[in-house]
C-alpha cells in the first residue's frame, strides 16, 4: 500500500515585476464543482482545478480573470489568465504571446485534449527578476467562455527536482464534465491514445468477458502514478500531508477512468442482467478482485496501475480498492476508497441500502469492503481496524 509515510509498506500489502502587474495580477476565485477543486468566480462551475495542496494567493485583478500563486511547500510560483474568446485566435496563439511578453525561450507543441486543440510548452524566462524554468500550456474554454492560460516555473537550479510537481500542476485542470474523468493536457500529450488495442479476458463470477484497453494504457497510467507519488513524497513533512494523499488517489482515479471506461462497460452488460441488485453487481466485483494475486511492485509508489493490473500484474489492496471504485463508478454507483496510515491499509466503500458495517463521509455511509480477504462480503471487516478516526475517506467527482 502507498502509505502516508511515503515509505511504509503494509502487509496488505524590477521589469519582471512590472509585466506581472500589468498582465497577471492574480485572483483566487471560490466556484468549486467538487468539494477538493478551485473554480473561477464568473465562470461556469466546471471550469476548476484540483491545485496541488499548499497554494497560496499572491496577487490579485479586478476583472477576476487572472491570479498569480505560490506554493507553500516548494519553491514554485504560478500564473492563471483567462483572456476573451476573441483575444487570440487559438491557444497556441495565447500561450506563444503571453511568454513573449515575459522574454521566454520556450519549445512548444499541439496536443489534442478534450475535443479541441491545445498547447503546451517548457520555457526557460527570467520570472520575477530570477532565471526560471517551467510549464506553461492553453486551452479553448467550451461555451465560448475564452482562452485559459497556465504558467509555472521555479528557479533554473531547482527545474529537476519541481518537475514532477510543475507537471501536476498543469495537468490538475478541468474544463467540461467529461475531463473530471480523463487524464490531464500534459500526460495525453506524452501518451497520445494508442491506436492499437490490448484484447483482455476476465474471469467474473463464473463469466468470461472479453473486452479491450488500449496497448499503452497500463505505461501511462504508472507514469502518472509514479509522477504523482513524487508529488506526494514532497508533502513528508507537511500538515497538509493528509490531503495531498487524498490528492495522490484522486489524479489515479481521473487518469484510470477512462482508460478502463470499455472494461466497465463490457463487464456491467456482462453482469448486470443476472444481478438482483446493484449491491449484488459490486459483491461480484469484491469477490473477484479478492481473488487477484498479492505482488509488491518494484516501483517507488508501490501502487500497481489499474489497467496493468488487468493485464495479469499483482496488486496490493490501495490498487484493487482504487479498481473497485472506478468501475463502480463508471456504473453509476457511489463508491470510496478509504486508507489508513496506522492500519496500512486500504478497503473500497459503497453507498448501499444493505445491512453491514459502514464508515460514515459526511451525510453519507458506506458499506467497507475489504479486497485482500477472500470470501468476504460489503459490509465486512477486521474488528481491529474498525475505529474509523484512523481512517482517511477520498472521495471522487
Amino acid at each position: 500500500m502507498t502509505s502516508a509515510s511515503f515509505k511504509v509498506r503494509g502487509a496488505h500489502a524590477g521589469r519582471g515585476r512590472l509585466i506581472l502587474a500589468a498582465v497577471f495580477l492574480a485572483l483566487l476565485a471560490t466556484g468549486r464543482t467538487f468539494a477538493a477543486y478551485t473554480g473561477f468566480s464568473g465562470f461556469s462551475p466546471i471550469i476548476s482545478m484540483d491545485l496541488p495542496e499548499g497554494f497560496k494567493l499572491v496577487e490579485s485583478s479586478d476583472d477576476g480573470k487572472a491570479f498569480q500563486l505560490r506554493s507553500s511547500i516548494v519553491p514554485v510560483d504560478a500564473l492563471v489568465r483567462i483572456y476573451p474568446k476573441d483575444r487570440y485566435s487559438s491557444s497556441m496563439e495565447a500561450l506563444t504571446d503571453v511568454l513573449g511578453k515575459f522574454r521566454a525561450e520556450f519549445e512548444s507543441d499541439s496536443v489534442e485534449w478534450r475535443n479541441q486543440t491545445g498547447a503546451i510548452a517548457t520555457f526557460n524566462a527570467p520570472m520575477l527578476g530570477v532565471p526560471s524554468c517551467g510549464y506553461g500550456s492553453a486551452t479553448v474554454l467550451p461555451r465560448d467562455e475564452g482562452i485559459l492560460v497556465l504558467l509555472i516555473w521555479t528557479s533554473s537550479g531547482n527545474g529537476n527536482a519541481y518537475a514532477q510537481f510543475m507537471a501536476s500542476f498543469i495537468d490538475s485542470l478541468c474544463i467540461d464534465n467529461g475531463s473530471y474523468f480523463e487524464t490531464g493536457m500534459l500526460t495525453r500529450y506524452a501518451y497520445p491514445p494508442d491506436t492499437h488495442k490490448e484484447d483482455l479476458t476476465l474471469e467474473i463470477d463464473g463469466k468470461t468477458i472479453r473486452t479491450q484497453i488500449r496497448g499503452n494504457d497500463s505505461e501511462a497510467a504508472q507514469f502518472l502514478i509514479e509522477r504523482e507519488y513524487a508529488v506526494l513524497c514532497l508533502y513528508q513533512t507537511s500538515p497538509l500531508w493528509r490531503e495531498a494523499w487524498k490528492r495522490f488517489y484522486r489524479m489515479i482515479y481521473r487518469d484510470s477512468c477512462h482508460r478502463l471506461m470499455q472494461v466497465s462497460f463490457d463487464v456491467y452488460n456482462a453482469l448486470a442482467p443476472d444481478c438482483s441488485d446493484e449491491t449484488d453487481l459490486a459483491q461480484r466485483l469484491l469477490g473477484w478482485v479478492q481473488g487477484f494475486e498479492y505482488e509488491r511492485e518494484q516501483t517507488a509508489s508501490d501502487f500497481a496501475s489499474l489497467p496493468g493490473m488487468l493485464m495479469g500484474e499483482g496488486s496490493d489492496c490501495d490498487s484493487r480498492s482504487m479498481l473497485l471504485a472506478v468501475m463502480l463508478k463508471s456504473m453509476n454507483m457511489d463508491a470510496v476508497v478509504f486508507v489508513s496510515a496506522e492500519y496500512s491499509h486500504a478497503l473500497a466503500g459503497l453507498m448501499s441500502d444493505h445491512p453491514g458495517f459502514s464508515f460514515r463521509a459526511g451525510e453519507k455511509s458506506y458499506l467497507v469492503g475489504d479486497t485482500t480477504i477472500k470470501g468476504l462480503s460489503w459490509g465486512k471487516m477486521d474488528a481491529e481496524q474498525a475505529d474509523q478516526s484512523k481512517w482517511l475517506t477520498v472521495e471522487f467527482p
